[in-house]
């Protein structure tokens, strides 16, 4: 009985791992990337991890990724984006990824496209140039197409 359930055991492990489809994992980073940026002091980032382990969100976000979101992506051929929201006025927005290298913004029933150049998003909405967004340090800027700049602290 037990070598039947072996058997069994490994021929599933060989057939999940055999159809080559390895995610990319977007809420164990997305968890992991917000812990690495959590706070200034390494050491307090530290704890935020070790605490984010005996609770087990690390461990239940990589198995919701691994069981569930990458069956999803392949199966469907489109990625599970996790980048949604509330801004400080309580507006709503998503970020879904178009498959194509570009993303889309929804915000306030309205949507643009962000392209990355470089190290800079560029934002259209209809074809039309709407701005675009870098990133130094924790400081944001956003220059408009008059070349106007607003700057923000992350």
């Amino acid at each position: 009985m037990k070598k039947a359930m072996f058997l069994t055991l490994a021929a599933l492990t060989l057939a999940a791992a055999s159809t080559g489809c390895v995610g990319k994992f977007r809420l164990f980073n997305a968890v992991s990337k917000w812990n690495q940026t959590a706070n200034e002091e390494k050491w307090i980032n530290e704890l935020i991890f070790l605490g984010l382990n005996i609770i087990p969100v690390y461990g239940l976000s990589y198995f919701a990724d691994v069981l569930v979101f990458n069956s999803i992506e392949f199966w469907t051929g489109k990625p599970v984006d996790f980048l949604a929201g509330v801004d400080q006025q309580g507006n709503e927005y998503r970020i879904v990824s178009n498959g194509d290298g570009t993303s889309t913004l929804l915000y306030k029933g309205q949507a643009c496209t962000l392209t990355k150049q470089g190290d800079s998003l560029v934002a259209t909405k209809d074809g039309a140039y709407i701005g675009t967004f870098s990133k130094q340090g924790s400081l944001v800027t956003f220059t408009a197409p008059d070349g106007s700049v607003q700057a923000a602290l992350r």
